[in-house]
């Protein structure tokens, strides 16, 4: 049977196969999960099947690592072990078990996994099995022939820390650093493309991110008098960035357009430093994060 479909559908859970890559010894297989609202239970994990057409190839092939994503956002670790009757029940296939909570309705977020292997394994079609808490279900079709590669692969977001210093006045203290207001700019940045010599992720150029980014952040005082007076203090410096942000075929490149610096978002954190005379030193402590604001 010929499997050319690379989305499979089970039990109200659409399973995507969004990357596949054998390179330098290593197989990576990326998979995005996500409900559609029809199922009656959130997942607790699922099982991908590897090497359908010989299980005993896969006996001695190792995890290297196993990451995940929510709505595209950053890589973060992931729980997957190679699957065993005690851990699944004997569901019939051999592969990996990833344990994770997964929601059922359309509005919550889906999930990317990229699971990386000891060994390149040649692409087979795999099925996929879904672990409720009270049952396991094996999808009766397979996923097929893997997504055609991207002409450029995005490894955003990047998030980078700074920090401001601020000399607040005798009689004043800051107000809670969620009221700050902090803005990016950049400053002599450059979008550079250059030859991939490491051959990652099999393109050719690989673009850099080089340069100063501004910071400026205004933060609310409050009166100790409680005078009710509105006073805001400000702070600014410059931080370097030298980043990667993805990767290209020849002909291919990244575009400006498609790229947004900014303040994470509840990232900031106030901390007193030291107090003389009356006045007080404040460390505003936050993140900004270099991301795509589209993919293809």
């Amino acid at each position: 049977m010929v499997h050319k479909n690379t989305k499979l559908l089970i039990d109200g859970y659409e399973f995507e196969l969004t990357g596949f890559s054998c390179e330098n010894g290593f197989t990576t297989v990326m998979v995005r999960v996500s409900g559609n609202g029809e199922s009656q239970a959130d997942l607790k994990g699922w099982v991908l099947e590897m090497c359908a057409g010989e299980p005993s190839r896969f006996e001695g092939v190792e995890i290297v690592s196993c990451e995940k994503r929510r709505r595209r956002g950053a890589w973060t670790p992931a729980t997957a072990i190679k699957t065993s009757y005690e851990l699944t029940g004997d569901i019939g296939i051999s592969g990996v078990a990833v344990s994770d909570w997964i929601g059922r309705y359309e509005d919550d977020p889906d999930v990317e996994y990229r699971l990386v292997f000891d060994t390149e394994l040649a692409f087979e079609p795999f099925g996929v099995a879904l672990i409720f808490s009270d049952r396991t279900r094996v999808s009766e079709d397979k996923i097929g022939s893997p997504a055609e590669p991207a002409s450029k692969i995005w490894t955003t977001p990047v998030e980078k820390s700074f920090c401001l210093y601020i000399v607040v006045p005798e009689g004043y203290k800051p107000v809670n650093a969620c009221k700050a207001a902090v803005s990016v700019s950049k400053r002599m940045v450059y979008l550079t493309h250059i030859k991939n010599d490491t051959e990652q992720n099999g393109k050719a150029l690989k673009a850099i991110l080089t340069g100063a980014v501004r910071i400026v952040a205004s933060v609310p005082l409050r009166s100790a008098q409680g005078a009710g007076d509105d006073v805001q203090i400000g702070a600014c410096d410059c931080f370097e960035i030298n980043d990667t942000i993805g990767y290209a075929d020849e002909g291919t490149l990244f575009d400006w357009r498609d790229i947004v610096i900014s303040p994470k978002q509840k990232s900031l954190d106030l901390t007193l430093l030291n107090a003389h005379c009356g006045k007080s030193v404040y460390r505003l402590d936050g993140k900004l994060t270099i991301d795509c604001k589209h993919c293809e």
